[in-house]
């Protein structure tokens, strides 16, 4: 079911580099699997001393948003999944990972339910000062998903009924483009199963996500396109980054957490992800951005 928001500051808040503080870079962190649940090795030796939450967990708050993160068997995997893995093996922390909303992640971020949240976050200002941020993993790019219209600019949607999901950074401008005829919905699947339905015209969602979910058999009648830049979307304007939020104060944590992206980036582990999920590797950011 759609849902409107009313809270147009609160909307924006919820979900879509810069110089390490010195670190004291020991050995590779790891960790060893017991069922579903992971246990630290008691010989392990962490990548970077960092204080979290809870003595020896990482808590972590994802929310379900394939191929960045999917939770299977307690675990997540997916690009950003396998990155929150990482993290806490090279830490040697045991992962304690949580599903909820992204309206829930922003909450539980900020009233110190969880040390971290990876799920295709964009950032902005207001989020740098909500909470301590990670380099940038890939770019993220506003996609118009469709029954086969090629419509690819503002001023195309114009009349036109349209869905985005609650909390992407581009919400506002939307709005204040489109009035009424904007509708905010719980996920991006169920804009695009309304997109299916008919009952609106096209659905402004994550590019990357729904460029792999429209290879499904279900959405084989749908298109996706990527909105071009535009001044009536400063959105457009600006690539959005994609960063993990870590929790305000947790500044040795999120130093901690850029120098296992750079080496998720350096690797290829991160482009190997993204290929197998079928996105094109050209949007990860070099740690070096």
């Amino acid at each position: 079911m759609a849902i409107v928001s009313s809270d147009r500051k609160h909307s924006k808040l919820v979900a879509s580099g810069g110089v390490l503080a010195t670190i004291a870079l020991l050995a590779t962190g790891c960790s060893s699997s017991n069922g579903n649940a992971a246990t630290v090795d008691e010989n392990c030796t962490p990548v970077a001393q960092v204080e979290t939450m809870t003595e020896g967990k990482l808590k972590a708050l994802v929310v379900e948003h394939p191929p960045f993160v999917t939770m299977q068997g307690g675990t997540p995997s997916g690009i950003e999944g396998e990155l929150l893995q990482k993290i806490a093996a090279d830490l040697c922390l045991e992962l304690d990972a949580q599903v909820t909303s992204f309206a829930g992640a922003i909450e539980g971020l900020q009233n110190n339910r969880a040390d971290i949240s990876s799920s295709n976050w964009t950032v902005n200002d207001e989020r740098r000062e909500l909470f301590e941020v990670s380099n940038p993993m890939y770019e993220s790019r506003m996609g118009l998903v469709t029954k086969g219209q090629d419509w690819d600019t503002p001023e195309a949607l114009e009349g036109k009924k349209i869905g985005t999901p609650q909390g992407y950074l581009w919400n506002e401008q939307l709005h204040a483009l489109y009035g009424d005829n904007i509708t905010e919905y719980q996920s991006d699947v169920a804009v695009i199963d309304d997109v299916k339905a008919g009952r609106i015209d096209v659905g402004i969602v994550n590019n990357h996500a729904n460029s792999w979910r429209l290879t499904q058999d279900q959405y084989k009648d749908l298109t996706l396109k990527t909105m071009q830049k535009s001044d009536k979307l400063p959105h457009t304007q600006k690539e959005a980054l994609a960063v993990v939020l870590v929790k305000k104060g947790e500044t040795d944590l999120n130093d901690a957490v850029n120098v296992v992206l750079s080496e998720y980036q350096d690797s290829g582990e991160m482009k190997a992800q993204f290929e197998e999920y079928g996105l094109d590797p050209q949007f990860i950011v070099s740690s070096g951005s």
